[in-house]
């Protein structure tokens, strides 16, 4: 019997030490709630283009690919519903749950919806989106939005373009060798600085369309390549970080980089280049602003990336103190959890 027992007991701890390193790898992972993705779509109709790109600002998971999963033979027709099909794969640290759903899933950008997700294993998510109707180009209709032009100045990294006549605003986008460098910027202005962008030698273009409301929209254009040494983007983005400076001010005051300007809706930051931030934070004169999808100043409770921070009646993010409402936040701005 004793020899029984002693068998039973050192063949229980031979498979306590082979699962053991898997439950220590599963307990060291985090899991992953939710996923925000940011939607950029060039596709419209009478256009054969298949452009879409998908983005994320998470460090929990990263988009590996996008592909348009009902790409039309020859062009888009007022009305389709382009399909997307986007993988994500999760960092080294994190996983996703095996009953993930696509309630869990935010998109912004182009509208569309989550029509559903597949997990392929615990690192990689598929997520599928429905993108809305394709309407008819917008130079098509009533509105001239049309842009020409388009140039670069290689001294400073500021790109230009000739106004359109109906537009009031105008959406840009820097690329790298055909790959995205920078979210979609909304600006009031014929030009946009990218100088702080262009860290490294390379082939850039930057695209822009000209903007008469959320529903009109003109075509995107895009501008000849420029080739950047590794020594002009060095010298570039130098002088991109001299000329930027720093002053204490808030809402309703002036900074050398901007200004806070206010309407019947809100507060909301013009840029130096009459640029202004949307779905995101923005840092001016040292701290921290998240501004909605129209570019207003939030207050109360704003969640990002599967966290929750708070910003003060005055728009400033709260950080290693308690919220009004006594909740802590640390340093980073975060809800702590208590």
């Amino acid at each position: 019997m004793f020899q029984y027992k002693k068998a039973i007991a050192i063949l229980s701890a031979a498979v306590f030490m082979a699962a053991s390193p898997l439950s220590s790898m599963a307990s060291t992972q985090t899991k992953i709630n939710s996923v925000s993705l940011v939607i950029d779509s060039d596709l419209e109709a009478g256009s054969s283009d298949s452009d879409v790109s998908v983005t994320t600002s998470s460090s929990k998971y990263s988009v590996e690919e996008t592909t348009v999963t009902n790409t039309p033979s020859d062009e888009w027709e007022e009305g389709d519903k382009p399909k997307l099909k986007v993988y994500l794969e999760a960092d080294d640290d994190y996983y996703f749950d095996s009953g993930f759903s696509k309630s869990s899933v935010s998109i912004s950008g182009s509208d569309g919806t989550i029509t559903s997700v597949s997990r392929s294993s615990s690192s990689e998510l598929i997520v599928y989106i429905t993108l809305d109707a394709l309407d008819e180009d917008s130079d098509s209709g009533d509105y001239d939005l049309t842009v020409n032009d388009l140039d670069w100045t290689t001294t400073t990294g500021n790109a230009s373009w000739e106004e359109a006549d109906d537009a009031n605003k105008y959406e840009v986008r820097l690329y790298k060798g055909g790959s995205t460098v920078t979210s979609v910027f909304t600006t009031t202005s014929s030009s946009y600085n990218f100088s702080s962008y262009i860290t490294s030698s390379g082939y850039y273009t930057f695209k822009v369309r000209g903007v008469y409301n959320s529903s009109n929209k003109g075509s995107w254009e895009t501008s000849d390549s420029w080739y950047v040494s590794s020594t002009v983007a060095e010298e570039i983005s130098s002088n991109s970080s001299n000329s930027s400076t720093s002053n204490s001010s808030g809402p309703g005051t002036t900074a050398s980089t901007g200004a806070w300007l206010k309407d019947n809706t809100g507060w909301w930051y013009c840029n130096a280049d009459k640029s202004y931030t949307v779905s995101n934070w923005q840092s001016i004169d040292g701290t921290w602003y998240y501004f909605n999808e129209y570019g207003y100043m939030v207050t109360g409770w704003v969640s990002w990336n599967t966290k929750w921070y708070y910003c003060g009646s005055n728009g400033a993010m709260y950080s290693s103190a308690t919220t009004p409402d006594g909740y802590i936040v640390g340093s980073d701005g975060a809800w702590t959890g208590e």
